[in-house]
């Protein structure tokens, strides 16, 4: 049988039976796209194939309880949270290692936690509060993946067009940032929480 030709609402009906020619045609449809969604969205020094590889085992081992209507967005929304989920870590990391350093024998834990929830919530703020169609753009973007040239055909928008709207939620992101840049220099790297937000 051509797999190749089976799509994905089938494909995912017969991995759930435990077909793995069906996994594997999955696999081989989705590793590369999801490939280098990870890469652009990872340090240069970081290889994504243990995400990707992570991401799939998965969707293995659950499938017989996961349920899913669009494979495409699932895998691309599952990745996304595995990058998000390896930021988070990393951030655990240096946090430790920044209070190992810096220790003065103040208990400043709950303030550090204050500060950086004060910091999320003022980024989902801003997200929310950008102008429609920008945060439609950025939304498409950076929580859809999609390119572009992808978003100008689906809105019938001129690329530059897109690109501006991109550029604007960025400055804004980046702006709303800038009272807490004292603090987060000192307990998390900045680059990072941008990152974040670039999903």
């Amino acid at each position: 049988m051509n797999y190749q030709t089976i799509n994905d609402a089938i494909l995912l009906s017969w991995m759930k039976g435990g077909d793995e020619a069906a996994f594997q045609e999955i696999y081989k449809r989705y590793w590369k796209k999801l490939y280098l969604i990870a890469r652009s969205k990872l340090q240069p020094e970081e290889s994504p194939e243990d995400l990707i590889q992570d991401l799939f085992i998965k969707l293995w081992e659950n499938r017989q309880i996961l349920e899913i209507e669009n494979l495409s967005a699932y895998l691309s929304t599952s990745l996304r949270y595995a990058v998000i989920n390896l930021y988070k870590s990393r951030l655990t990391k240096e946090k430790y290692l920044v209070h190992q350093q810096y220790t003065t024998g103040s208990d400043t834990g709950t303030e550090e936690e204050i500060a950086c929830n004060e910091l999320m919530l003022s980024l989902n703020r801003q997200v929310q509060g950008l102008p429609e169609k920008t945060r439609t753009i950025f939304h498409l973007n950076r929580f859809e993946y999609k390119t572009v040239k992808e978003i100008a055909q689906q809105l019938g928008i001129p690329e530059r067009t897109i690109e501006y709207h991109i550029h604007q939620a960025q400055k804004l992101l980046k702006a709303a940032l800038q009272e807490y840049l004292p603090f987060t220099y000192l307990i998390i790297p900045f680059q990072y929480f941008i990152e974040l937000f670039k999903y």
